[in-house]
């Protein structure tokens, strides 16, 4: 085995390695996504917010392992003369002298996307129970402030007497 080789089967090792990581990080994202649509159903808002913070710091090392592996892309696309944007997952698992290891990368591809759809799709429940939450706070809110007016402007004898009586002041 060429050194060129050696150097290959080590990125190729990093890369799935990484992905692995990724793969363990979208999970909890997952599972923190399905604990946020409970939470943001019953109203905690404590919970919610240690549950942002948490996914936070998930997202945080995320951005580090992705810069990682667009990195190792890059040199895998650099030795085989390509354009990073050609290289796809077909490529990469052809680049893997070892079957096993080129099995492993496929499994973890493929679970790493199934995640990643369960990740948005839960991540679209809860964009949807948060603007319904927003709506009822502003449908409150607005019932709140409008609760007291006088609902004529003008008396019977065609003096304005638009008055309000207001529990919270619109202005402030």
């Amino acid at each position: 085995m060429g050194a060129l080789d050696m150097k290959q089967e080590l990125v190729g090792s990093i890369l799935i390695n990484v992905m692995r990581e990724q793969l363990e990080i979208y999970k909890e994202l997952s599972n923190l996504a399905e604990e946020k649509t409970n939470v943001l159903i019953k109203g905690d808002l404590a919970l919610l917010n240690e549950i942002t913070e948490i996914e936070q710091t998930l997202i945080f090392k995320l951005g580090k392992l992705e810069e990682e592996r667009v990195e190792l892309v890059k040199q895998i696309a650099e030795v085989h003369g390509k354009d990073t944007s050609e290289i796809k997952a077909d490529f990469l698992k052809s680049i893997f002298p070892d079957q096993q290891e080129a099995e492993t990368f496929s499994g973890i591809y493929g679970e790493l996307k199934s995640v990643l759809l369960e990740v948005d799709k839960k991540n679209e429940t809860n964009a949807k129970l948060i603007v319904s939450a927003l709506d009822y706070i502003n449908f409150s809110i607005k019932l709140l402030t409008d609760s007291g007016e006088i609902k004529t402007n003008y008396s019977p004898d065609g003096v304005n007497t638009q008055k309000a009586f207001h529990f919270i002041d619109k202005k402030a």
